[in-house]
């Protein structure tokens, strides 16, 4: 019975010892936890570097314009007897729009073409008369021939004579001339070695003032400021000093300057030379008058004989013969741009292109004059957006670049088509450019004139180092994140590139993988932190 009771109490203390100890190891642990927790250091959510696309757009809002507009004007004189499309409505290329009633043209013509014969006629009545009297004139005709073979040789003697008196005046010009230019080439001579002499002077006095120059006047101003320097250096310098220092420093010796030698001042003088002399002539002279008025009564007798032969021919007057030309002609000519007018107005207007009727200052019965505006049809095939980018992004947009286009409820492609070089302000006073963007898939759901939403692609760089825009910080000096680098706060200046509305290309400073602080919150630059990764949308798509 003892025993039984020695080994119970045995196994309850080794129970309670058990506990004990284990109580105590718990107590350890959790001392050493709470212990851990107060010297770990403290979380921040990171943002690490990805690779990924990013796209700059630019957004505008402006007006659906047609790049084709044409006004039509009539082509002849008349009354619209039909009109199928008023303003505002679409029409195919091709559609007859205008029908005109043609009857007063057409009686108009008829009498333009009766005209036009009776004219031929009357110009055929004189050309027989010309003819007829063509026969009075042989005689005439058969001395003409004489006459200017005649008038030719005389004309030659005549010209003979003038080479000989002039080469007789040449002769003795050249002799006076060659006495002149001896006297002249001996003064030259003289004026020469005067020239050279002054300049050979100047020579000299320029080489004595430059010696002065290098050996006396350069040497003392270079000792003065090498002296003045060695105070100055050593810091003995009293404030004259300094102030002289300064002023040799600014004020060199200017090196003396070459005297320059005028040569003009040693031109030859001409004064009182003249070439001008005079030849006998006399007998050549004489022979020339006589020839000359033998050639005047050859000259006379061909005008007369001519005048015969050219008034008896015709029969009528130059001035008849060409007014009967000139109305036959202006006849013939509008009787066929009647004929055209008519074919023309026969035709119609038709639309040369798919669009709206965009004004109409017609209307069916209304009688036209040619030229006449009719209507104007805009195309709905080609067709833009007249939008306007502001001047921080004016710089971003480039002829060719893609856009999308939103009209209601579609979306279009389109192509910058136009950037216009000169702002203009709008209502505020704020200076915008003007962008032209062609919509490259029209449809029938295109109108005129409404509001359109412009989405322009600036630019994009693809496959690239991206954070999210909004753990990027601006300064002065440019861009810069924060990072967690080795357990601790660090400031990285970066160069960013393209930017979205949501990311931002790291074009260097960051490196793909670093962890960039997405809030610094209290902490500062060189505080020890451990990166939490932070669980974001934009983070995701930048991996």
């Amino acid at each position: 019975m003892k025993k039984g009771i020695t080994k119970s109490k045995n196994m309850i203390m080794l129970i309670t010892i058990g506990v004990i100890v284990l109580a105590i190891g718990l107590i350890a642990l959790v001392g050493s936890m709470n212990s851990k927790g107060k010297d770990a250091a403290p979380s921040v959510e990171v943002v690490s570097v990805g690779t990924g696309n990013v796209t700059q757009e630019v957004d505008a809002t402006g007006n659906v314009e047609s790049e084709q507009k044409k006004t039509f004007y009539s082509p002849v004189n008349g009354t619209i007897q039909t009109m199928t499309a008023e303003a505002g409505d679409s029409v195919d290329a091709g559609k007859s729009i205008i029908g005109f009633n043609l009857e007063d043209l057409e009686a108009e013509n008829q009498e333009a073409q009766l005209t036009a014969k009776s004219g031929e006629l009357d110009i055929k009545d004189a050309q027989e008369q010309a003819s007829t009297a063509a026969n009075k004139v042989a005689e005439a005709q058969a001395a003409i021939p004489g006459l200017e073979s005649q008038i030719e040789e005389k004309q030659n003697q005549i010209n003979s004579l003038r080479q000989q008196i002039a080469d007789a005046q040449t002769n003795a010009q050249n002799d006076a001339q060659a006495q002149i230019e001896q006297a002249q080439a001996e003064a030259k001579a003289e004026a020469d070695a005067a020239y050279d002499a002054a300049v050979a002077a100047a020579d000299q006095e320029y080489q004595k003032a430059l010696d002065e120059y290098n050996n006396v006047t350069k040497k003392d101003y270079d000792q003065k400021l090498s002296d003045l320097k060695t105070k100055i250096d050593s810091g003995t310098a009293a404030e004259s000093e300094l102030e002289d220092y300064r002023y040799l420093l600014n004020n060199p010796p200017a090196e003396p300057v070459k005297k320059e030698v005028n040569q003009a001042d040693y031109s030859v003088s001409t004064d009182g030379l003249s070439g001008t002399v005079t030849a006998d002539t006399s007998d050549l002279q004489a022979q020339m008058e006589t020839a000359s008025s033998d050639l005047a009564q050859l000259q006379s007798d061909l005008a007369s004989k001519k005048a015969i032969a050219e008034n008896d021919t015709a029969g009528l007057t130059d001035a008849a013969r060409e007014k009967m030309t000139i109305t036959s002609n202006l006849s013939e000519l509008k009787s066929k741009n009647l004929q055209e007018l008519l074919e023309e107005g026969r035709k119609g207007i038709q639309a040369e292109f798919k669009g709206v009727i965009s004004d109409a200052k017609v209307t069916q019965g209304a009688t036209v004059t040619q030229g006449m505006e009719l209507f104007t049809l805009q195309s709905t095939q080609d067709v833009c957006v007249e939008a306007n980018v502001s001047k921080y992004d004016f710089d971003k947009v480039k002829e060719g670049q893609k856009a999308e286009i939103t009209l209601g409820d579609k979306k279009y492609k389109g192509t910058v088509d136009k950037v216009s070089k000169i702002a203009i302000p709008n209502e505020k006073g704020t200076p915008l450019i003007g962008v032209s963007v062609h919509i490259d898939n029209p449809d029938d759901d295109i109108f005129i004139g409404v509001e359109a939403k412009v989405t322009i692609q600036a630019s994009e760089a693809k496959n690239v180092p991206v954070l999210p825009v909004e753990v990027v910080n601006i300064g002065k000096e440019g861009s810069f994140c924060y990072v967690v680098n080795k357990g601790k706060i660090e400031k990285k200046d970066i160069e960013t590139g393209v930017t979205s509305d949501s990311m931002v290309e790291v074009k260097s400073g960051l490196k793909k993988g670093d962890q960039v602080i997405k809030d610094m919150g209290n902490y500062s630059e060189g505080d020890s932190v451990t990166a939490k990764e932070a669980k974001t949308e934009d983070n995701k798509a930048s991996k």
